[in-house]
């Protein structure tokens, strides 16, 4: 039939018209979910994706106090390529990488203690969880007023049984080692809870079957605890590292980046170049740094560990 005739055809009868292509209705009912979901996108651009181009929009202009100037290609990087930013990097990388190994390690023996059938293990895993209750400036004060040179109980301790006075908030080693302290003190609560739910998610049965086999506990741990809960010590090292690289008051009230720059960590770069200097430049420029590296280490972590490991048992 022809285009002539489907014409007459449609002038002679307009309900036949319409049932021959999509109506209305059906067109709505095909963009209803997408339309749905635009305010949930909007939220999520408006917190996320636009922040994120700013930042990269601001590090490749000049600025002057809340003002946006021309573009100056690179300019505002050269000084994370002074010895100042060389140090903040060796002490960002040097913090994180600490603070993850410590943090996961302590979790991972303290989740694997709760799981055992221990006398007192409700008020044992109660008294474990109290840091995770303690704020960032809290935790700061708490570990500051225990180093203290002068009063603090832990310096007073080591003098009294062996005779050395110390200042660690005085040196620049000490002071870095107080700072990964006090941070594994503050957030090892939060892996051990993930970390003890992936454990107690293991079914028994595996157990029980190792045991048939007179397999001891360390083979256990190390052939059916770390590989079924892998994945999950992965997420949280993302996590924790997302946090670690981004840390701003325990680092700002314990030593305030001192002594000496030694704990200058990029996180407190960022903020001291925005909120004291006002060089809205230079903190993007750096803010920049810190997105592509958590982007980096997350990639890498993922391909690694979490895709490895799902490889693993898809085989």
């Amino acid at each position: 039939m022809g285009s002539g005739a489907q014409r007459m055809i449609s002038l002679a009868n307009p309900r036949a018209a319409v049932a021959c292509g999509p109506s209305l209705r059906t067109l709505l009912a095909g963009i209803q979910p997408y339309l749905l979901l635009l305010p949930a996108i909007g939220f999520v651009f408006s917190i996320t994706i636009y922040p994120i181009a700013n930042l990269f929009y601001i590090a490749f202009h000049s600025t002057n106090y809340f003002e946006i100037g021309d573009w100056n290609g690179g300019g505002n990087f050269a000084p994370l390529f002074s010895a100042s930013g060389a140090k903040s990097f060796l002490a960002s990388a040097t913090f994180v990488f600490a603070s993850d190994v410590l943090t996961l390690s302590l979790a991972l023996l303290l989740a694997v203690t709760m799981e055992a059938p221990l006398r007192g293990r409700g008020l044992l895993r109660t008294l474990i969880m109290v840091p995770w209750l303690v704020s960032q400036v809290v935790t700061a004060l708490l570990w500051q007023a225990l180093l203290d040179a002068n009063f603090g109980p832990l310096t007073h301790f080591v003098q009294s049984v062996f005779g050395w006075t110390v200042a660690p908030l005085s040196d620049e080693t000490g002071a870095m080692v107080a700072m990964i302290l006090a941070n594994v003190w503050r957030s090892y609560p939060f892996a051990l809870v993930l970390i003890l739910a992936a454990i107690q998610s293991i079914p028994s049965e595996l157990y029980e079957a190792a045991r048939i086999d007179g397999a001891s506990r360390w083979a256990e741990f190390r052939c059916i605890t770390l590989p079924m809960i892998a994945r999950t010590i992965a997420v949280v090292l993302i996590l924790l590292t997302f946090e670690y690289f981004t840390l701003v008051t325990l680092p700002f009230i314990l030593t305030s980046g001192g002594p000496n720059e030694a704990t200058y960590v990029l996180s407190l770069r960022i903020w001291r170049e925005a909120f004291t200097d006002y060089h809205f430049g230079y903190s993007a420029a750096t803010g920049v740094v810190v997105f592509l590296l958590n982007l980096a280490l997350s990639i890498f972590y993922i391909r690694h560990f979490v895709l490895r490991e799902a490889s693993h048992v898809s085989r």
